[in-house]
């Protein structure tokens, strides 16, 4: 087998048309893992009860309502008008609601498939926007489509695309939004090489990115992370490229001001453009708490901030961020036993259940091959913007060690560990053609892919809410803490 793959290896590497046909493989592959089985459970699951019913009436009004406490029952089974007229307090910003609405009407409130295609399809989307940033990362085909393999069959990656909650959402802006930042600094990089020169530009490109991630922040506050830290990372890349040209250095710290300006101006206006609905109309909550709408908006938007930052409610699947680096505490978004032979089939009695249960293998070797590529930083650009990004997505939850915080949260980081394992990969192969080690060391990369296989293979079932023995549902729960 080890031998078959190296072979197709190769002949992907010397190939363009089968580059493109192994990633549209790759793609359909992750494609099924998201949208197979996914109108099941025919419940809203975890917080789906607060992002379906809120995009509903968000699509429907342009700002949630409120409903009543036992409206579940009443909107799974079609019955999605029980809401009522008065605006809703909710405490995340519109646009992931948006994208949840926009499966609504393709295929009716009342339609579990429609609840999550919109995560679905973005999280499917991922997968190739993974590939071509490793491919402009690594420069090598195969190990870019490597990476795109490792985030198709990322547990919590799949999980988070088949439930219609914000954070798969998030996790494709601030991948959208990664590729854009490769794609700025390539520009940047060619331009100030090919002139020799670094005069103060506006870079069309960072309007694009700054836009991007406004959105990604008016999905979850927490994108505002990734946009200061992808601006870090301009800076910095910039300082570096002057350095290596002998150009001024006090030409970065200007062209770094602007580029944070110019951020934060089209991230500001990205973000205020999502909350159109609620600007326009009159009826949403907090809409007419102060004198103008955006002094309503200011004021709203304090209130969320306070509710943010106290949020410390116990939950019995709550992790920190500590916890979230050895995968302590995956949630459990779905649990239940039936006797019923139209779920269970020849089963008799079975268990459905749904965990963001990360691939292991590519879990702690993304977070290995990032500790590696730390100390790199200084020297590789690479490693510099893979770092910065798993930074942004786990460094700002230290400080709310206190705060109900959950493992899924990681997933907006699995891209970089995706990329990263990669890329360590690639390094570690180079390093084999050029000592004569390559067979060797393709062996072992081999089988590291097959291990990622068959970790897929055996939480499959769980991650795609696929009704099992109950036996299968406890060998999966590897640790007592998983339960």
């Amino acid at each position: 087998m080890i031998s078959a793959l190296n072979r197709l290896a190769l002949r992907v590497h010397s190939s363009r048309s089968l580059t493109l046909l192994a990633g549209f493989a790759i793609t359909a592959l992750g494609a099924l893992l998201r949208f197979g089985n996914n109108a099941n459970p025919a419940t809203l699951v975890f917080d789906e009860t607060y992002y379906v019913k809120d995009a509903y009436t968000l699509g429907l009004f342009g700002s949630e309502r409120t409903w009543p406490e036992d409206a579940n029952l009443d909107f799974e089974a079609g019955n999605t008008d029980v809401f009522e007229k008065v605006g809703s307090y909710v405490v995340h910003p519109p646009f992931g609601k948006w994208i949840i609405f926009l499966g609504l009407q393709l295929f009716g409130a009342d339609s579990p498939f429609g609840w999550r295609f919109s995560t679905a399809l973005l999280g499917t989307l991922v997968i190739p926007l993974v590939i071509f940033i490793a491919w402009r990362l690594i420069g090598s085909r195969v190990f870019a489509l490597l990476a795109g393999l490792f985030i198709a069959l990322e547990g919590q990656s799949i999980v988070m695309s088949r439930t219609a909650i914000l954070d798969g959402i998030l996790t494709f802006m601030v991948v959208l939004g990664l590729a854009i930042l490769v794609l700025a600094d390539s520009w940047w990089r060619d331009r100030v090489s090919t002139k020799g020169r670094a005069a103060l530009t506006i870079q069309p490109w960072l309007i694009l990115l700054g836009a991007v991630m406004g959105l990604a922040s008016s999905v979850k506050w927490s994108g505002l992370y990734f946009l200061a830290f992808f601006g870090i990372y301009t800076f910095l890349s910039d300082l570096r490229l002057r350095r290596k040209l002998n150009l001024r250095q006090f030409g970065a710290w200007l062209q770094g001001v602007l580029n944070a300006i110019t951020l934060l101006l089209f991230g500001i206006a990205a973000y205020i453009i999502s909350w159109s609905g609620w600007i326009l109309g009159t009826d949403g909550w907090g809409r007419q708490a102060e004198g103008t709408w955006w002094q309503s908006l200011w004021a709203y938007h304090q209130n969320a901030f306070s509710f943010h930052t106290n949020l410390d409610s116990e939950h019995p699947y709550e992790a920190n961020a500590f916890q979230w680096l050895l995968a302590l505490r995956p949630t459990a978004f779905f649990f239940e036993r039936f006797e019923d032979a139209e779920i269970c089939g020849a089963l008799g009695d079975c268990t459905v259940a749904i965990t963001a249960i990360p691939n292991l293998v590519v879990f702690f070797g993304g977070l290995l091959a990032l500790l590696w590529l730390l100390p790199r930083i200084f020297s590789d650009r690479t490693a510099l913007v893979l770092v910065l990004g798993f930074l942004a997505g786990w460094l700002p939850w230290v400080i709310y060690l206190d705060r109900t915080v959950f493992q899924f949260y990681t997933v907006v980081l699995m891209p970089f560990f995706a990329i990263a394992l990669a890329y360590v990969l690639h390094r570690y192969w180079r390093i084999g053609v050029i000592r004569g080690w390559q067979l060797k060391r393709e062996r072992r990369i081999g089988y590291l892919v097959i291990a990622t296989v068959l970790v897929a293979l055996y939480f499959a079932s769980i991650w795609m809410g696929l009704a099992t023995p109950d036996w299968v549902w406890r060998i999966q729960m590897l640790l007592p803490i998983w339960i």
